[in-house]
């Protein structure tokens, strides 16, 4: 069975370099192979895009690698919808770090 990946947002990417991790966020950029999310914290995190994705709503949700930089190297990516609460989602982020063992 896989180990799950701890969902982030832009605050925690520090604590994963090299891990991978889930980030779900709004769509603020685009600019060529990066995108530019707004985090469930509403911090900015750049992604790195793998080119097979096809992100087609205002929201979304990256499973990708932490890089040195702090940036996203995204592995596959899950459309979310164009309504979503990223305030709700920060605090399942935060409800994560407190119970690992069930979230990790």
């Amino acid at each position: 069975m896989e180990k799950p990946t701890p969902r982030v947002n832009s605050a925690l990417r520090e604590k994963y370099v090299g891990k991978t991790v889930r980030l779900v966020g709004k769509i603020t950029s685009f600019s060529g192979n990066t995108a530019v999310l707004e985090a469930s914290d509403h911090g900015q995190v750049l992604v790195h895009l793998n080119g097979e994705s096809q992100w087609g709503t205002q929201y979304v949700e990256v499973i990708g690698q932490v890089d040195q930089d702090f940036t996203i190297r995204e592995f596959k990516t899950t459309n979310m919808g164009d309504n979503f609460d990223l305030d709700l989602a920060n605090k399942v982020v935060e409800f994560g770090q407190r119970c690992p063992e069930i979230f990790e």
